[in-house]
């Protein structure tokens, strides 16, 4: 009896899945910030704490900070070598 029972719940989980899953990255950034705006506040305060740190790094000590740019160049580019190669494989 369970197994002809269907859950009318199932459909509209997929539909918002569905829904949610044709959203653009922005538009995904937006309806997070809507649903959790002190996260968001919070997010941005530690980027913004984070960027200030990162100004005195460079004021202080500007070959230092030029090996942590390169540091973060090489790693986002292996980064995206790696999406494009797993996207590649999957495809």
């Amino acid at each position: 009896m369970a197994e002809s029972e269907s859950a009318p719940d199932d459909e509209p989980a997929d539909e918002a899945t569905d829904a949610f899953a044709a959203l653009t990255l922005k538009e995904r950034i937006a309806v997070a910030t809507a649903q959790d705006p002190t996260k968001a506040m919070a997010v941005l305060v530690l980027f913004l704490f984070a960027l200030a740190f990162f100004v005195a790094l460079v004021l202080a000590f500007p070959g230092v900070a030029v090996l942590f740019v390169l540091g973060t160049l090489v790693l986002a580019g292996l980064a995206v070598a790696g999406y494009v190669f797993l996207t590649r494989v999957e495809n």
